[in-house]
């Protein structure tokens, strides 16, 4: 099996970003498609390119004996960068050409020992490049099922069984009934809208007040429905918005039960985070008071017993906590005073928990940097390094620099977090983790950075940081910031040079050609080893 990071340089930048941010967990999927909303419009992207280059035939040896086979490259991807990527692809597809899914489903079908996640999310996809009208008709229609579904229909809008009434609240259900036989366009006009017109369909459909326009509606129906008729055997009915035509209406009808528990319909988030997310319910009640929290422009601290639940959570539970408060898009203003919230707490956050808490709060925002961060982010982080500082550096300043797309504007904001809030033994984890990457010319800069805090090694790293310098001399003959990091080296850890690593850097600085030659060549010389 090929490396990861060998496989992610058959692709072009951006995708390798996109790629990158998909292997950060359950949110991988989520957090690319904030990054793709935000790099789409300042450059190109090649779709094509990217589909074709996940359907290039690679060699794999496959099942228990090993057996040497040809297969797409999609398949050599870790299984949840693969889940992830088709469930990437799902959410962005209506600026992805359909050609270029359409083409990468035919390949991907091709192969038949694909897990069921794949085959599923292939399926999902293959909905959206045909209109998303297939999974609808998927729907059992039988007369019970239909029946059922008029009759909720009729429930949830509190109307009686006139139909001329129900026609001007749920046209979108009526439309499909007197047009199924024909296959007209009518009934796709509301699949087929985008999340923003689908949004002004439903709100003209049932409108609001005006104290109620910006509120997150949540209408919970506990009563028995008599026209449900209890799901028995194979019966069971799982009525459910996958393809996002009713952005969060979702229904669940269990196998002995004849009343509706709950129906949530929340307007402002995305129907991707809108979906049950099987949080407990004491839970699910605080998200309401959260976002007032943290969309609240007020610096009271009174805030623990409200972020107390952000404790209570395993972290599982608060990634989907994160995704329902939409983290990631919190206006950056805000950041500062949802720091300070954070590091108030009466009890601190577990490990787990504030790097879940970094992850979603500034991952997406630093990768898509195009320009110095903002003082509003830099404060932001900086106050939640200095409190949260190892689960930053394991959550957050990792993944960075680990990205192979990153760029001087990330490397700036990591050596100012180097610089202002991060302890000795934090400098050490992050000089740890460069040694174990591919180092580049932007890279070199965190190195130095590092080497002037004199940060604390022990032989074995300063052996391998030899080592590494030795690897990449001919790829630096020319820069001056190599130069700079060899330099600090000789300076200020003398006591850690053996002959053996003097023969290695002395070959190394042969290959060398700016005018700091001379100088890493005497400062070399004049170590006693």
């Amino acid at each position: 099996m090929r490396d990861y990071k060998e496989l992610l340089e058959q692709f072009e930048k951006p995708f390798q970003t996109l790629l990158h941010t998909l292997t950060t967990g359950i949110s991988g999927a989520t957090t690319a498609f904030h990054v793709l909303q935000r790099i789409q419009p300042k450059q190109p992207l090649h779709w094509k390119t990217f589909t074709e280059t996940l359907c290039q035939l690679e060699p794999l040896l496959e099942g228990k004996e090993k057996n040497l086979c040809l297969k797409p490259l999609f398949y050599l991807l870790p299984a949840m960068v693969r889940r992830n990527l088709l469930s990437f692809l799902h959410l962005g597809n209506a600026v992805i050409p359909k050609d270029c899914l359409h083409y990468l489903i035919v390949q991907l079908r091709q192969n038949p020992h694909a897990d069921l996640w794949t085959q599923k999310l292939l399926d999902i996809l293959e909905q959206d490049v045909e209109g998303g009208l297939r999974h609808l008709k998927s729907v059992s229609q039988s007369e019970q099922s239909q029946q059922q579904l008029k009759s909720l229909c009729e429930k949830l809008v509190g109307i009686s069984e006139e139909c001329s009434d129900s026609e001007k609240r749920l046209g979108w259900y009526f439309s499909q009934q007197k047009n199924e036989s024909s296959e007209g366009t009518e009934d796709k006009l509301l699949l087929t809208q985008n999340p923003k017109k689908r949004k002004n369909s439903l709100e003209d459909a049932f409108p609001l007040d005006d104290g109620e326009q910006n509120a997150t509606k949540k209408i919970k129906l506990a009563q028995d429905i008599s026209c449900l008729e209890p799901c028995v055997g194979t019966e069971k009915q799982d009525i459910t918005t996958t393809s996002g035509s009713l952005e969060s209406v979702e229904v669940v009808c269990p196998q002995a039960q004849s009343q509706l528990d709950i129906v949530e319909v929340e307007q402002k988030s995305p129907s991707s985070t809108q979906r049950s997310l099987d949080l407990p319910e004491y839970v699910k009640a605080s998200v309401s008071s959260l976002r007032d929290l943290f969309g609240a422009e007020s610096d009271k601290l009174e805030t623990s017993e409200e972020l107390s639940i952000l404790n209570e959570c395993d972290t599982s539970q608060l990634e989907k906590l994160c995704l329902l408060l939409q983290l990631s898009e919190l206006p950056e203003h805000l950041l500062p005073l949802t720091c300070i919230k954070l590091i108030s707490l009466s009890s601190d956050l577990s490990y787990s928990n504030a790097a879940v808490l970094a992850r979603n709060l500034f991952l997406t925002r630093i990768l898509s940097l195009t320009e110095p961060a903002s003082r509003f982010l830099m404060a932001a982080i900086t106050s939640f390094c200095k409190k949260y500082a190892r689960p930053s550096c394991t959550a957050l300043i990792g993944p960075i620099l680990q990205n192979p797309d990153i760029g001087g504007i990330q490397v700036e904001l990591i050596c100012r977090l180097a610089e202002d809030c991060l302890k000795p033994e934090h400098l050490t984890m992050i000089f740890g983790h460069i040694l174990s990457i591919t180092w580049s010319e932007d890279l070199l800069s965190v190195v130095h950075t590092l080497l002037e805090r004199k940060v604390e090694i022990t032989p074995e790293l300063f052996e391998q940081f030899v080592q590494k310098l030795s690897q990449h001399a001919g790829n630096f003959s020319k820069s001056m910031k190599y130069a700079k990091v060899v330099l600090a080296a000789l300076t200020k850890y003398q006591n850690y040079v053996t002959s053996v690593h003097k023969n290695l850097l002395s070959c190394a600085l042969d290959l060398h050609k700016t005018f700091l030659k001379k100088s890493m060549q005497a400062a070399l010389k004049h170590i006693d080893t």
